[in-house]
């Protein structure tokens, strides 16, 4: 017999129809990492059932079944959705879509949930909205165990602030002298004490981060990137720029 668990927090990744009268979801749960669900929206609860299941929106759910694809059984949606606009929407997808291609299924990271919660409570507010995209990159990196010993270079040496870094796969951080291209030890060190301050550090991490990425994504481009891209450039043609 199936079996209904308790109810937990959630956030939507992606929602797409399936089959007749049904949605397939890729949820993040707190319980249990990045799940997918058959959630019916069928019937005269349907679609009030179907308007509360909006990404960036803080959900209550339960799953039920014994098989890796669960049914959604109970559904909560105590608040609206947080409001996200312009280029903070696409932030957004960016975080989602993250999640969508580098968690494994079942596997929960200790923390992550609570990681991506806080990012869409910084991209719902005011402040720049950079820092909290570096934050979540970077705790998803560390729980994922593909970032870099805080603070040291591959020989295991502290970061020099004034130095020049490449980053260098299997190895880490690889000193490049005092100019030229790469990283500043600066920029690393506001990233890893969790600080970055400054325009250099946010644009430099922000490159590091698409190259500690590359081996996890592929090939494959990051899709709310290309959305990002074809946006801006729409607003831009229709500026007259």
């Amino acid at each position: 017999m199936a079996t209904t668990e308790p109810l937990h927090r959630a956030y939507l990744l992606h929602a797409r129809p399936y089959r007749e009268s049904s949605l397939l979801l890729d949820l993040l749960s707190e319980t249990h990492g990045r799940v997918a669900a058959v959630a019916r929206v069928g019937g005269k609860t349907g679609g009030a059932r179907k308007a509360q299941l909006q990404p960036f929106r803080p959900l209550m759910i339960s799953l039920s079944g014994r098989s890796t694809l669960r049914t959604l059984a109970q559904l909560e949606a105590p608040t609206l959705p947080m409001p996200l606009n312009g280029q903070r929407l696409f932030a957004g997808l960016y975080l989602n879509e993250l999640c969508q291609r580098l968690l494994r299924e079942w596997q929960p990271l200790d923390g992550l949930f609570d990681h991506y919660h806080d990012a869409l409570l910084g991209l719902a507010g005011e402040t720049p909205m950079e820092p909290h995209l570096r934050e979540f990159e970077r705790a998803l990196l560390d729980l994922l165990g593909v970032l870099p010993p805080p603070g040291e270079d591959a020989d295991g040496v502290a970061l020099m602030a004034e130095a020049r870094y490449a980053w260098q796969p299997q190895q880490g951080w690889v000193l490049r002298g005092a100019a030229g291209s790469g990283y500043s030890g600066d920029s690393l060190l506001q990233w890893q004490q969790q600080r970055l301050q400054t325009p250099q550090a946010m644009n430099e991490i922000k490159r590091a981060v698409r190259e500690l990425l590359r081996p996890l994504l592929g090939d494959k481009p990051l899709h709310s990137r290309t959305l990002f891209l074809q946006q801006r450039g729409r607003n831009e043609h229709s500026s007259g720029r």
